[in-house]
């Protein structure tokens, strides 16, 4: 056993792995940035990702409410907790990808911590309010997903089931995430936020005591698109790596984290790049990459985000040994709270 020292009580809690690790924050790094109000030419990249989602462990992604059973095909059970659906098809929205692939965007480039309700005194190398990213001058996360007066120039589709089905999981009560009470867990004996939090992979645990919620099951695959503008090449590099196009991680999107769920590996089909004056030209301005030149496009893109250091090595080694995909044949998930 040992003790954490917290706000207003010391809690005893067992000395068992937590299912989650940090990755450092890194100093974030502004330049100079374009919008979206034309599309540019030489040096930037506009165009369509066409993908699909397979789900390696059941993918919890709720409606926010509850229907009968029978309603969702699922008559061994009176009410669930349904996922979310778009004309009756279980979905992933947009936002929740975008989220997602941001959170990694963020965490591997020299990129400022966004949204936060921590003290920002605690949390490494944050800028003061007066020098945040600006419109025309942003980190690399702002310029490509936006913030304040500056629209993304990434834009996530929902994605919908193509192929599978929807089951019954029964999964553990968790507790909420505590950063405040927590502080041995998450802060440095300096009192400094340790960096951004990412949940393991590994097997799925159930507690059969919960109600059943309505999850996406693993094998399944999900289908979506994805449209970029004025990004340049190390930017496209980067998204690329954040949807973990390069192979060395695996997304974790949706509720039960810390149980195992929400586990997507991204698969791409095909890129299409616009000419920067296709909507001057009469017949299609597109060229489109697949096979082993969509793996040859892919892998430039990613040389550039190295070769600019918008990937930064102690980030990326740091969040491949969380995400990698070894962890789902060889971690065990915690079965119940800790």
């Amino acid at each position: 056993m040992w003790r954490v020292r917290t706000m207003s009580r010391d809690y005893e809690r067992p000395t068992v792995p937590k299912p989650y690790a940090f990755v450092p924050i890194a100093v974030p790094r502004k330049g100079e940035t374009v919008g979206h109000e034309q599309i540019l030419g030489e040096g930037y990249v506009s165009g369509r990702l066409v993908y699909q989602l397979r789900a390696l462990t059941p993918i919890f992604v709720a409606s926010g409410g509850y229907a009968l059973g029978e309603d969702v095909r699922h008559k061994e059970a009176p009410v669930v907790r349904a996922c979310y659906r778009v004309d009756g098809v279980p979905t992933i929205p947009g936002s929740s990808l975008k989220g997602v692939v941001r959170s990694v965007a963020e965490a591997i480039s020299p990129s400022c911590v966004t949204v936060t309700r921590l003290d920002r005194r605690l949390v490494p190398h944050q800028p003061k309010r007066r020098d945040e990213c600006q419109p025309e001058k942003a980190c690399p996360a702002c310029s490509i997903f936006g913030r304040m007066s500056r629209m993304s120039k990434v834009f996530f589709g929902d994605a919908r089931l193509a192929r599978g089905e929807t089951q019954l999981y029964h999964l553990p009560a968790l507790y909420a995430p505590r950063a405040h009470r927590a502080r041995a867990t998450y802060q440095t004996k300096e009192g400094q936020f340790k960096g951004r939090k990412f949940y393991y992979h590994g097997r799925p645990a159930e507690d059969p005591q919960q109600p059943p919620v309505e999850v996406i099951a693993r094998g399944s695959l999900i289908r979506g698109t994805l449209s970029f503008e004025n990004l340049s090449g190390a930017e496209l590099g980067l998204l690329f790596f954040a949807l973990g196009l390069d192979g060395s991680i695996v997304l974790k999107l949706g509720g039960g984290k810390p149980s195992c769920l929400g586990s997507l590996q991204v698969e791409p089909g095909q890129v299409e790049v616009l000419a920067p004056d296709h909507f001057m030209q009469a017949g299609p301005a597109v060229e489109i990459y697949e096979g082993d030149d969509l793996v040859a496009f892919i892998g430039e893109k990613l040389q550039q985000a190295l070769a600019e250091r918008l990937i930064l090595k102690e980030q990326s080694s740091a969040l491949r040994k969380i995400l990698g995909r070894h962890h789902l044949d060889e971690r065990e998930c915690p079965a119940g709270m800790y």
